[in-house]
């Protein structure tokens, strides 16, 4: 892991050359002329996340950090930031089916190396921790006022797990984002994906998103907007949604206008009373359903019986 703390009284070329050398994530604005070749450029997507303006004052947690694009734009805006990553790559919710493209080594240097260059270029006191998203708590890592989540879950085999987790750490408001499905938005279903690659495994929808997040047992919600997160050399990426949550014991108050800056239309969430009976009139469809089910498979038992004894009857007849 890279030591120096100092990269930015580095001669620009010598910069320049460890910058090209190492492969990274996000694309983050270096100074000096210098910008990091990450697969991902967020810049254009950033009002799309619902960030608040000021932080000044706030503590807030990244999940997932990699690059570090977040959490240093998070502490740009006035935030002490807790960035947090895997101990080590294999810790991924890797499949049987995924076939890995890195070593060991190679794994551990696109976790940190990265981080470690932009944080030293940018003169940065962001604070890094290795740990596990399904181990965070209160006990393990401490609470913030704001907790992020970008482009985690898809990768989760329980996002739901990790949900309760990111809720338990979050004291104000948890801003989630996460590759989705397209689908109907009255039903909450998630298309599984796990079985083609092994390290992508469920795709929500938004209704199954906003139902995920209220299983987590925060005191509201909203959804914030979607999006197509494209790679930097325009290869078309995974549509993604955002949903901001809240607890409003302490830190930030419940959000309840856009965020100034963010232009992009945003529906309101459902109320949790609407949920409930929208979720009692699906409970009572899939119980109607299932009984015409059951109706149908006992009829078509009873009329391959009628068959059966037309069709012995007909045999013993016929001898």
């Amino acid at each position: 892991m890279l030591q120096d703390r100092n990269m930015e009284t580095l001669p620009l070329e010598e910069l320049k050359r460890r910058v090209l050398s190492t492969e990274w994530y996000h694309t983050i604005d270096l100074g000096r002329g210098i910008t990091t070749p990450g697969h991902y450029d967020h810049r254009p997507y950033l009002q799309s996340y619902g960030f608040p303006k000021d932080l000044t004052g706030k503590t807030a947690l990244d999940i997932g950090a990699a690059s570090g694009f977040f959490s240093f734009e998070m502490e740009r805006r006035g935030a002490q930031v807790t960035a947090a990553d895997l101990p080590m790559w294999m810790g991924h919710d890797f499949g049987p089916a995924y076939q890995p493209d890195k070593t060991p080594e190679e794994g551990r240097r696109y976790l940190y190396e990265p981080f470690e260059l932009a944080r030293s270029a940018l003169g940065s006191r962001v604070e890094k921790r290795e740990i596990n998203v399904y181990d965070l708590s209160p006990e393990t890592i401490g609470t913030f006022d704001l907790v992020f989540c970008g482009s985690v879950l898809l990768h989760l085999t329980d996002p739901v797990k990790a949900l309760w987790r990111i809720r338990s750490v979050t004291r104000g408001i948890a801003i989630i984002a996460t590759a989705i499905h397209q689908g109907d938005y009255h039903e909450q279903v998630a298309l599984f994906a796990g079985h083609h690659r092994g390290d992508v495994w469920w795709l929500p929808n938004r209704a199954c998103l906003e139902a995920m997040v209220q299983s987590a047992g925060f005191s509201g919600w909203e959804w914030v907007t979607e999006f197509q997160l494209d790679h930097r050399d325009g290869q078309p990426g995974f549509w993604h949604g955002v949903v901001r949550a809240w607890n409003t014991s302490e830190g930030f108050a419940a959000p309840t206008t856009p965020i100034a800056g963010n232009a992009i239309a945003r529906p309101q969430s459902m109320p949790s009373d609407d949920l409930r009976q929208r979720l009692a009139e699906q409970e009572a469809e899939i119980a109607r359903l299932r009984a015409l089910v059951a109706g149908y498979e006992r009829g078509r038992f009873i009329r391959f019986m009628r068959r059966l004894r037309e069709w012995h009857g007909g045999v013993r007849g016929s001898r």
